[in-house]
């Protein structure tokens, strides 16, 4: 259907994009985010599902944020370009489709989680540092192995408000970050829940000195289930990726 065309050559734009961000390349980078933006928006227009729609305008105000944060970027100090590099250059270990490998996590929604850890970890909230996690994908399994342990502060938002990439969804994300517990996210970028407390055994986790409970929680509900883990430090701002138990990657911003 040509909704399906649209919202395809959106992605394959975007991944374009992506590329040219990495590659240093800021300006082309905005011009095609801004054209995948068209191509989003053209696809949910003319789309009668509600959840595609959901998607497709999520993508659009994400893609919409990233190439006003790259307009921002060219305008200010370059040095603090460094924060927008992705994964794909920080990790030592593999790059982001291997880390991604065998899951159900689309690289735009992993994109944003880390993007957002990164923020948190660099700006804390009023002032303090803060320090929490992430668990993506195979969000099922992963409300099953877990509790809560506050009331969930996304509980009765409608799917298209529960998005991580949405910039008001992230602003949220920040907000929350304050409390105990862990946020879970689906693969396909719908926040289920925040302040979860997970309930999995850490005994088999195997990580090295100096790492709390947070990294170990999250480490071992990775062993169980098809997740992937993302923790900021509360100490020194630092994100660690989480897979299968055993963490594949470092980032520091």
């Amino acid at each position: 259907m040509w909704r399906n065309v649209l919202s395809d050559e959106g992605r394959n734009i975007a991944r374009k994009a992506e590329k040219a961000q990495n590659a240093g390349n800021y300006k082309l980078a905005r011009e095609l985010y801004l054209k995948a933006i068209a191509k989003f928006r053209e696809a949910s227009e003319i789309s009668s599902d509600f959840n595609e729609t959901s998607v497709l305008r999520t993508l659009a105000s994400y893609y919409r944020n990233r190439a006003s944060m790259l307009e921002d970027e060219m305008s200010s100090n370059p040095a603090s370009r460094a924060s927008l590099q992705l994964v794909r250059k920080e990790t030592a270990q593999s790059e982001v489709a291997e880390v991604l490998k065998g899951t159900e996590i689309k690289e735009y929604v992993f994109d944003a989680v880390v993007r957002i850890a990164l923020e948190i970890g660099r700006e804390g909230r009023e002032g303090h540092a803060i320090g929490t996690g992430f668990v993506v994908g195979d969000a099922r399994r992963v409300m099953d192995c877990s509790r809560q342990l506050v009331l969930n502060p996304f509980e009765g938002h409608s799917r298209e408000k529960r998005m991580v990439m949405d910039p008001e969804t992230q602003a949220s994300i920040k907000e929350f970050a304050q409390l105990d517990g862990v946020f879970v996210v689906s693969g396909d970028g719908a926040i289920e829940s925040g302040g979860r407390y997970i309930t999995i055994d850490t005994g088999g986790v195997k990580l090295q000195k100096g790492l709390g409970t947070r990294h170990s929680s999250v480490a071992a509900i990775t062993q169980v289930t098809d997740s992937i883990g993302v923790v900021v430090s509360q100490s020194g701002g630092i994100v660690r990726i989480f897979k299968k138990g055993k963490m594949v990657a470092t980032i520091r911003h």
